[in-house]
């Protein structure tokens, strides 16, 4: 299992970072969960819905959780998703 920290790009999770999101998690074979620790929140990455609920804020810094045999190409992707919205 491995976890990154992000920092949140914008205020929420527009519609295209969150479809990004979700399309991406979809494409692993991992479990990957995003957690928002402050507000004891735990998003799974593979639902756009949950996603967009969480309603961080510009700055927020979120917990990704990845557990599965492809847990290190998923790192790399999701967190290339965060850096690339800056």
């Amino acid at each position: 299992m491995q976890a990154i920290k992000v920092k949140m790009p914008s205020d929420g999770f527009h519609v295209l970072l969150a479809k990004q999101i979700s399309v991406s998690a979809a494409a692993t074979q991992s479990e990957i969960r995003i957690i928002w620790d402050d507000h004891n929140i735990i998003s799974d990455a593979k639902s756009i819905l949950g996603i967009m609920a969480m309603e961080a804020k510009k700055g927020t810094i979120l917990t990704l959780t990845f557990d599965g045999p492809d847990e290190e190409q998923a790192v790399e992707l999701l967190s290339s998703l965060f850096e690339g919205e800056k």
